[in-house]
């Protein structure tokens, strides 16, 4: 796979870049911060930008692109510390609904989640909320899903629920009767919500394709997610990096620049070191999400996740620590940069859950 940017790619990833330089700065970034997490206005620039459409085919509404462009913006993105719910979104529940293109109401969702005109959120992370059909009446979902990112703006809800055997893909309006919201922040600020369902009453065209069978269509959907949260973690810690070599460089003692110490210059290579690893593993992930072999596939976003996880959390420590007090503070940007990191690790499986997948995966096969 090439991974040196086209002409098209080089305009897509600069169009981001714009956006976080004028709109996203740390105090404009703040300001979203206090207002709860997320801007309707944001959002509809992505969707105006196409953001939203880069990854999916034409066909599906979209504009063709792959997930190496979903990858470009997702990094710009993690470089501004961006805190709407691009992955979520455009990535995640996208890619989930993909599949169900024959159903009209798949398609229309599709279509307003690419026009931004509907914000759906996926609540995907694990199929713990159980369907189970009532003596004489409809299906009813109850359960529980936890730590729904992006749930307090959401006007939908995709969620995975375990059905006949297998798992089922139903869309949800956020005030359905019997759905019940608890909405908090993360501790990067970022919004969330856990979704309490009581006996919520499905019809058959809340429902996307066939009952109990959209196991594989989840899986696929979460690798490209997770896929793109790596994306997003390497934009953070280029972002963390780039402000702690700047600031070795200001900061001066016995009449030099810190960055002139020997023990400082190796601290920071160690942290472009994880940098790289992360992008290395990054790499290999999005070569894989074309393999024919969901083996191949499992492994190589795992490797990836796992890596990143274990990259950002030596880069955003490391950061702190070279900046010292100043980086505690909540007015500096590297403690923000750390806490985003750590968000990103436990999204769809934290480190320490990917290695021991990978751990499973070489049982199997040995």
């Amino acid at each position: 796979m090439n991974f040196n940017l086209d002409e098209e790619q080089t305009l897509l990833r600069d169009s981001v870049c714009r956006f976080v330089a004028q709109q996203y700065g740390f105090e404009q970034r703040r300001a979203v911060v206090e207002s709860g997490g997320f801007s309707r206005a944001h959002w509809k620039q992505f969707a105006q930008m196409g953001w939203l459409g880069a990854g999916l085919p034409e066909s599906a509404g979209g504009y063709g692109g792959s997930a190496l462009d979903t990858a470009i913006i997702a990094e710009q993105l993690g470089r501004g510390l961006v805190l709407e719910p691009f992955v979520e979104v455009a990535v995640l529940c996208a890619h989930a609904l993909l599949p169900s293109q024959d159903q009209s109401a798949a398609v229309a969702a599709l279509g307003a989640l690419i026009d931004g005109g509907c914000l759906i959120v996926p609540a995907l992370q694990e199929a713990r909320a159980d369907v189970t059909l009532a003596a004489g009446g409809p299906p009813r979902l109850s359960g529980r899903q936890t730590m729904v990112v992006g749930g307090p703006q959401a006007d939908r809800f995709l969620i995975a629920a375990a059905e006949a055997g297998g798992v089922s893909l139903l869309l949800l309006n956020a005030d359905t009767p019997g759905l019940q919201r608890h909405d908090y922040r993360l501790i990067d600020g970022s919004p969330a919500s856990d979704l309490l369902f009581d006996a919520v009453a499905i019809d058959a065209g809340q429902r996307l394709g066939a009952r109990g069978g959209a196991a594989h269509t989840i899986a696929t959907a979460r690798e490209h997610g997770t896929v793109a949260y790596c994306a997003q973690a390497l934009g953070v810690m280029d972002l963390a990096l780039a402000t702690t070599a700047d600031y070795l460089l200001q900061r001066r003692q016995f009449g030099a620049a810190i960055a002139s110490f020997q023990a400082l210059r190796h601290r920071i290579a160690d942290m472009l070191i994880a940098h790289e690893q992360a992008r290395a593993t990054l790499h290999g992930a999005l070569a894989a999400l074309s393999a024919p072999d969901p083996v191949e596939r499992r492994r190589a976003v795992a490797i990836a996740k796992a890596q990143s996880g274990r990259s950002g959390r030596f880069v955003g420590a490391q950061a702190i620590q070279l900046h010292g007090g100043i980086g505690m503070t909540d007015e500096y940007i590297v403690g923000h940069c750390f806490k985003r990191l750590m968000v990103l690790d436990q999204l769809q499986g934290n480190s320490s859950a990917q290695l021991a997948a990978l751990a499973a995966m070489r049982e199997i096969h040995t």
